[in-house]
């Protein structure tokens, strides 16, 4: 464990090495983070079910202790994977940033991010975890910066003023477990005695402070800001892993809580409406990277499903219910992780062959681009659900854990699991009409803008290899279910009490319902029906001419690439129909009478103007009032000091 952690400390300082060699700091610098990513890969593989812990030496920073237990090796792993996959990336995509930003910083900060996030998941006390989750969060808002564009600076202090917020709730969480614990180590708060009320206002801090850094709804407006602002790779790593890490620390804090069964109801309402919400504004983006980023926040609100499942399961001594529950939520963690990773890495991919986030002036880049093709397709058939790949399988699971809490006694169990499903299918079918639009408006059809199609070409060979590895990803883990359960499950049998261990056959996924599925006979019958055209078509001996391109028919008119459809055509009536939530803003630019007219139509999010806007509007009135305070005197500034340490003193006095 702690190998694996000076692995990437020695990767850090080592790339930073090669400060003033740019093109051997890309090499050696993203190469040490896979090697790196690599071992710890084998390393919490093969010690899944194991638990490890170490104390770091001295009184330094109140002598922070780190533990591991198969939860915590499970998030790790998925740290590391897509970290692995994200490096050999970077070794081939960080060489456009040689001349915008320092390299070596780039690779160093890229292993210290990785870092950081593993040592936030086994952080052992309040005082540690505080500040390494301060050091996630900050290191990450470094490497947004690297991509230096326009609004790139306003997406990295939106995101920074949510964080604080969230970690003033998470610290006073923390704080008042270590109250009732009286004790700040983690290994204490098992077991809690806490009144209702002080369990329920520490729930509620810790939703706000770890659902505002995993972009759970409505805490999610800097997730579509941020992640499309940095460079591709730092947002395969962020929408993929540090929003993960965030669900992680939910999950661990709250099972210490006293649990009730509307702690889980709750989770599943939001995850529900994250679901839902963000799948539908996703359907409007024309920026293809802060689409995926949308689907970030839906694919959140799935994981939390199961999750609620899990959490409820457990509140009602409901032992198969909590295992098929987090067993859900956690193959989802592992799922969307792959499937996102690639997604973001491919539209990288595009970004950096075309110059443009905007799939408006894309298409029919299939033919120049057929690797990165066929990675986003299968990222597409992974994030709608479509089998055999890996989404199919855990969002399955999702839908038997709900089903079954909606056949509970309680009223209210049945109207929130009934209410899940039906967010979750609908959500489910959002997602097929956007990746729809995406891939046929990117890589289908013919270019609308022939300047760029002309000068568009495949990515480096690392860029394709990052993309093989998390292609090949997604279909091993929707093929290889069963094995991937088989590992899961160690995981949730650490979670629940032994009293509540749960089977699970292996050979194929079974759900507590009864129903059978097995992805590998899926795969089959997929591939047969695939086949069985061509079959067709040799038993009839058709088409034995050779295929005569042509232009479509235009209904008599010349043909040109701006008659077929764009990303706006797929959405036009659903934005007439959710103009409620959508309030988008419309611009019609004509420049002459030959000229043609330009139409735009933006989304805003409803979200930022009913919660956000307000309170920064406030916090500006406020600043401007107090200004005045702000003589530039040091001895005026002395003066206040002493009286805030007297103010201090005085509540002390009267509290103790």
């Amino acid at each position: 464990m702690v190998e694996i952690y000076l692995l990437f400390v020695l990767s850090a300082i080592i790339s930073m090495c090669f400060y003033k060699n740019p093109k051997l700091a890309v090499k050696a610098g993203f190469g040490l983070s896979a090697i790196s990513c690599f071992i710890a890969m084998s390393h919490f593989v093969c010690n899944m079910g194991v638990s490890d812990s170490f104390l770091l030496g001295g009184n330094f920073l109140y002598s922070p202790n780190f533990a591991l237990n198969p939860l915590g090796n499970f998030f790790s792993f998925v740290v590391v994977f897509i970290g692995f996959a994200s490096s050999i990336y970077g070794m081939s995509y960080a060489n456009e940033y040689i001349k915008k930003a320092n390299v070596a910083v780039f690779a160093s900060l890229f292993s210290v991010f990785i870092l950081s996030m593993l040592l936030v998941i086994s952080a052992n006390n309040v005082f540690c975890f505080i500040v390494l989750w301060e050091l996630m969060t900050l290191v990450s808002s470094f490497l947004i910066l690297v991509n230096d564009g326009k609004g790139t600076l306003k997406a990295v202090m939106i995101y920074l003023g949510i964080a604080q917020i969230g970690a003033f709730c998470i610290t006073c969480g923390l704080l008042l477990l270590s109250y009732y614990a009286n004790s700040t180590e983690f290994g204490d708060f098992a077991n809690l005695n806490m009144p209702l009320g002080a369990s329920i206002a520490v729930f509620v801090l810790f939703l706000i402070g770890f659902g505002s850094k995993a972009g759970m709804w409505p805490f999610h407006v800097w997730l579509p800001l941020a992640h499309p602002a940095a460079p591709s790779n730092v947002s395969a790593l962020m929408s993929g892993v540090m929003i993960k890490v965030a669900l992680f620390t939910l999950v661990k804090f709250t099972l210490y809580l006293p649990l009730s069964p509307y702690f889980g109801l709750t989770i599943l309402a939001l995850g529900a409406a994250s679901s839902l919400f963000g799948v539908l504004y996703a359907l409007c983006q024309h920026d293809y990277k802060a689409l995926l980023a949308y689907h970030s926040v839906e694919n959140i609100g799935i994981i939390l499903l199961g999750l609620g499942t899990g959490i409820y399961g457990l509140a009602q001594n409901d032992a198969v219910l909590a295992a098929i529950g987090f067993l859900a939520g956690c193959y989802h963690v592992v799922n969307h992780a792959i499937f996102k990773g690639l997604l973001f890495l491919c539209a990288g991919s595009v970004l950096h062959s075309t110059h443009t986030r905007d799939m408006e002036v894309l298409g029919g880049l299939a033919k120049k681009m057929p690797w990165t093709a066929i990675g986003m397709f299968i990222g597409s058939m992974a994030i709608t659900a479509l089998p055999p790949v890996n989404g199919f399988v855990s969002e399955w699971l999702t839908y038997q854990g709900m089903l079954q809490g909606a056949l509970k006694d309680s009223v209210v169990a049945r109207y929130a699991f009934t209410f899940s499903v039906v967010a979750l299918a609908l959500t489910g079918a959002l997602a097929v009409m956007c990746f729809v639009k995406v891939y046929s408006v990117i890589f289908a059809g013919t270019p609308r803008d022939m300047k760029i199609f002309e000068h568009a070409k495949e990515s480096p060979i690392g860029m394709i290899l990052g993309i093989a590895i998390l292609t090949l990803a997604c279909i091993a883990f929707g093929i290889g279910a069963s094995t991937v359960v088989d590992y899961i499950m160690q995981v949730v049998n650490s979670i629940t009490p032994s009293s509540f261990t749960a089977k699970t056959e292996f050979a194929s996924v079974v759900s507590p319902m009864g129903s059978f599925i097995s992805t590998p006979l899926i795969a089959v019958i997929l591939c047969s029906t695939m086949i069985l055209p061509f079959i067709m078509l040799a038993v009839m001996k058709a088409n034995k001419t050779a295929p005569r391109e042509t232009d479509p028919w235009a209904c008599g008119f010349k043909y040109n690439q701006r008659m077929q459809s764009t990303a706006g055509p797929f959405t036009g009536d659903l934005r007439k129909i959710m103009q409620w939530l959508f309030r988008s803003e419309k611009k019609v630019i004509s420049k002459d009478y030959f000229s043609p007219v330009e139409y735009h139509n933006h989304p805003k999010d409803i979200w930022w103007g009913l919660f956000y806007e307000p309170f920064i509007n406030l916090s500006k009135k406020i600043a401007d009032k107090i200004g005045i305070f702000q003589s530039g005197y040091t001895n005026v500034y002395s003066f206040y000091i002493i009286i805030y340490l007297c103010l201090m003193l005085a509540v002390s006095y009267f509290l103790i």
